[in-house]
C-alpha cells in the first residue's frame, strides 16, 4: 500500500511498514503536475479536508524510483509475570528500495536490555518470553544484554486493483539472517522466514487496514519454539494530505508452546515534513504478561 507509512517494532509484527504511497504525496503530485497540462497544480492553502480523495490524483505510480533511510529510538517496559521491570532500548535502522509495485528493504538495530534468563528479544528487538525454567533467585535478578540484532531482508510486492484505485493489496515476503548473539538473550540464532498480506481500503479521508501473516521459525536447543501467526486490524485518519493518525490491535500467536499470546494496542503520527523528511512517533500497550506493559518510540525518514 503507498500511503503514507508508520513505524512500529515488529512482531511489531509489523507494521515493519503497514502503509506506503500509491497516490501522490505533495512532492509526486508536482512532478506529474511538470509533465502534464491535465493536471491542476495543488494548492496547499486550498486543502479540503472533507476528503484526502478530492485532493490526491489516483495515480500508479509504476516509474517511480526511490530509496528511503529510517532509524529512530524505542524503549518498551515490563514485568513479564516477574518481580521487576525489564526495560529494552532499541535503535533500529533500514534502507527500502522502491520501483514501481515492488519494494526491498534491509533492516537491523541495536539492542540494550537488563532482564531474566527467560526472556530474549526476537522480531525487531521485540520482546520473546521462553520456556526457559527460573529459580527463585533467578526471577529476581536481571544481567545486561546489548549489541546488534538480527538482520531482516524483505521484498513487497503491491497489487494493481483494475477495479478500484481505493483498495490495496501488499504482499510481503522476508528472511530473519540470525546476525544476533543467542548467547547474550539478542536473538534465536536461527533462520526465520515470513509470508505477510496486508490490505487497506480508502474512504474519504478514513483508512480501515488489516494484516495477516505467518512465521515460520528455525528450531533451537535453547529452548523451544514453535511456527506462529500475527495479525492486526486498525484505522487511519489523513487530517492533510502530510499528517496522518491512526490506532492499531495487534496479535501474535505465542512462539513459546503453551504461553499466552501476546496482544497490544498500537497508536501513531505520522508527519510528512517536506519533500524528504519524515516524522512518526507512536506508542504501545500490552494487553497481558507476555507482552511490554507500554512502550513508546519515534523514527525519522529521508527520502532520497
Amino acid at each position: 500500500m503507498r500511503l503514507k507509512t508508520h513505524f512500529k517494532k515488529c512482531a511489531l509484527p509489523v507494521v515493519s511498514s503497514l502503509l506506503g504511497v500509491i497516490f501522490l504525496t505533495s512532492a509526486s503530485a508536482q512532478d506529474v503536475s511538470e509533465e502534464t497540462t491535465e493536471i491542476d497544480e495543488i494548492d496547499n492553502s486550498r486543502f479540503d479536508a472533507t476528503t484526502i480523495e478530492e485532493d490526491y490524483i489516483s495515480v500508479p505510480l509504476f516509474n517511480e524510483r526511490e530509496f528511503t533511510f529510517t532509524s529512530g529510538y524505542d524503549y518498551s517496559s515490563g514485568k513479564f509475570n516477574l518481580p521487576t521491570n525489564t526495560n529494552i532500548s532499541y535503535i533500529p535502522y533500514s534502507l527500502k528500495y522502491t520501483e514501481g509495485p515492488w519494494s526491498f528493504r534491509a533492516s537491523s538495530g541495536y539492542i540494550s536490555f537488563a532482564g531474566p534468563k527467560n526472556l530474549i528479544t526476537a522480531v525487531e528487538g521485540a520482546p520473546l518470553v521462553t520456556d526457559v525454567e527460573l529459580s527463585p533467585a533467578d526471577r529476581a535478578s536481571t544481567s545486561r544484554k546489548s549489541g546488534f540484532g538480527d538482520i531482516y531482508l524483505s521484498g513487497t510486492y503491491a497489487l494493481e486493483n483494475p477495479y478500484s484505485d481505493d483498495f490495496f493489496i501488499d504482499l510481503t515476503a522476508r528472511v530473519k539472517l540470525p546476525t544476533a548473539d543467542e548467547n547474550k538473550g539478542l536473538g534465536t540464532g536461527k533462520f526465520d522466514y515470513t509470508i505477510q498480506t496486508d490490505v487497506a481500503y480508502l474512504i474519504g479521508n478514513v483508512m480501515p487496514f488489516a494484516t495477516l501473516g505467518y512465521r515460520f521459525v528455525g528450531k533451537t536447543s535453547l529452548f523451544d519454539l514453535q511456527n506462529s501467526f500475527f495479525a492486526s486490524i486498525g484505522l487511519s485518519y489523513f487530517m492533510t494530505r502530510d499528517t496522518s493518525f491512526g490506532v492499531s490491535y495487534e496479535y501474535r500467536e505465542s512462539a513459546t508452546p503453551g504461553f499466552n499470546s501476546p496482544k497490544e494496542i498500537f497508536s501513531y503520527v505520522d508527519v510528512q515534513l517536506n519533500n524528504h523528511w519524515g516524522l512518526n512517533v507512536y506508542g504501545v500497550v500490552g494487553l497481558n504478561n507476555t507482552t511490554t506493559d507500554y512502550g513508546l518510540g519515534t523514527q525519522v525518514r529521508y527520502k532520497f
